[in-house]
């Protein structure tokens, strides 16, 4: 019998169970399934398949900046190593309906609160990154891309897998307002980031889709 060898895809798709079973068990969180990117629709494909920061490519696509809401945090120290994980939201007042195939909602039935575009998680090893850059971050009140942006640091930015992502009721209450109204089948990404050449930041983002 041939020996089954692991693919960088398995090591994604490890990496982003991981990184999920730090706030929920993957199984009530949804189902995800790496995918070639040929596979992945408009307009998710040009909102995932690249190298750079999804602030910068969300902000591009909603014609607006992106407001930060941190959800859970979850600190961990393993071999003297410290990591901040944590699960996020974006946020923006302006949403890119039509871009979706949906007409935009009139502002009688826009929420008071931004809607939400982005849902993330991203694990931070805090101890190879200058202290006042870590001090923003835990403050959790700038989205992570525009902080690394404004230090200047020297990063790289890398889009490692794609997934499709069909998200469980959980998804739907935090990123919708409602646990009934389920989110349509959607995409994400497991990126990576490194400053100076060294591993810093692991990263699980999801397209929060328009939903009728």
């Amino acid at each position: 019998m041939a020996e089954k060898y692991a693919t960088p895809n398995d090591d994604a798709v490890h990496c982003v169970r991981a990184l999920i079973e730090n706030f929920h068990p993957v199984e009530t969180f949804g189902t995800i399934l790496a995918i070639d990117s040929k596979d992945i629709p408009a307009p998710f494909y040009s909102l995932l398949a690249h190298h750079s920061h999804m602030t910068v490519a969300m902000e591009a696509f909603h014609g607006h900046s992106v407001a930060l809401e941190v959800v859970n945090v979850a600190p961990n120290e393993t071999d003297g190593q410290t990591s901040y994980t944590r699960e996020i939201l974006l946020r923006s007042p302006v949403f890119n309906d039509k871009a979706f195939g949906l007409t935009s909602r009139s502002d009688k039935n826009q929420k008071k609160t931004n809607r939400v575009v982005q849902y993330g998680i991203v694990r931070i090893n805090t101890n190879r990154l200058p202290q006042e850059v870590v001090g923003r971050i835990e403050d959790g009140g700038i989205p992570l891309g525009r902080i690394l942006i404004e230090a200047d640091l020297h990063r790289e930015v890398r889009c490692v897998c794609l997934f499709e992502v069909m998200p469980g009721p959980y998804f739907g209450k935090l990123c919708l307002g409602s646990e009934k109204q389920s989110v349509p089948r959607t995409f994400g990404r497991f990126a990576t980031i490194s400053i100076s050449e060294q591993p810093v930041i692991e990263l699980f983002e999801v397209v929060v889709p328009a939903a009728e």
